[in-house]
């Protein structure tokens, strides 16, 4: 989730959501390395078609300007190091669900002794403790001169502008408790899915979930699915369902 982080940070989301369209195909590859799963020529094909139709939809909804169609040295090279951390983020995604299928395997890792919830939350714990440092050292002293150059002009300003302040902070950790509270129980859904069937198909499922999320923002905000959006999710959907009659 870091690495999709920087990859939202440093590209439009519509580049980064087609390149990590390629979730199933590294999961498999992933799989199939470690010798966890034998896939079929079938199901290699719908994995295909969903990664397609993805991109397809995404493309649909996020077309590119005509300004960004000459591309320069320099956008280029921006392009590649962007791929390369959204790769990675599919990579960090692919090995963290092999894993979680090897540890359940485990004495110590079986759903009898460490449930799904605890299993998340030690994740989180560690996650944390990794994070923690980096965060203090990168982005602390930052973090520090924002909050001491918005306290010096809230001194300096009048009381209007002063609540303005205060209330676009509370809009902000009120956002924030909203995106830890649906991060938190996406990942127990997720964690709960990937105990019970293959690290492939939650891979591909997991792919479904972006077209779900393109479907629901464009009723939210009204924005109409294009014909090539409409398809890709046809196609998504046509390989999702062959994949699981197949699997």
């Amino acid at each position: 989730f870091l690495f999709t982080n920087y990859s939202f940070a440093s590209s439009d989301a519509g580049f980064v959501e087609t390149i990590k369209a390629s979730e199933p195909m590294t999961s498999a590859l992933v799989a199939y390395m470690w010798k966890i799963e034998v896939l079929t020529l079938k199901e290699v094909c719908s994995l295909i078609a969903i990664c397609f139709g993805v991109v397809i939809s995404t493309m649909g909804n996020h077309p590119a300007p005509s300004s960004e169609i000459i591309i320069s040295s320099s956008s280029l090279i921006m392009k590649i190091q962007a791929s390369s951390i959204i790769m990675s983020a599919n990579l960090c995604f692919s090995f963290r669900g092999m894993y979680q299928k090897v540890f359940r395997k485990t004495s110590l890792g079986s759903s009898k002794v460490l449930d799904d919830f605890f299993l998340q939350y030690t994740m989180h714990r560690i996650g944390i403790m990794v994070l923690l440092i980096p965060l203090f050292v990168w982005d602390g002293p930052r973090l520090l001169k924002t909050m001491l150059q918005r306290n010096d002009s809230y001194e300096r300003d009048d009381n209007d502008d002063n609540d303005r302040g205060k209330s676009t902070m509370v809009y902000y950790l009120i956002l924030s408790c909203i995106n830890g509270f649906a991060f938190t129980h996406y990942n127990l859904a997720s964690s709960f899915v990937l105990t019970r069937i293959s690290v492939v198909h939650h891979a591909a499922l997991n792919c479904i979930r972006r077209l779900f999320a393109i479907v629901v923002l464009s009723i939210i905000f009204k924005a109409p699915i294009t014909f090539t959006s409409a398809t890709g999710i046809l196609i998504s959907i046509g390989g999702f369902i062959a994949f699981t009659y197949y699997k």
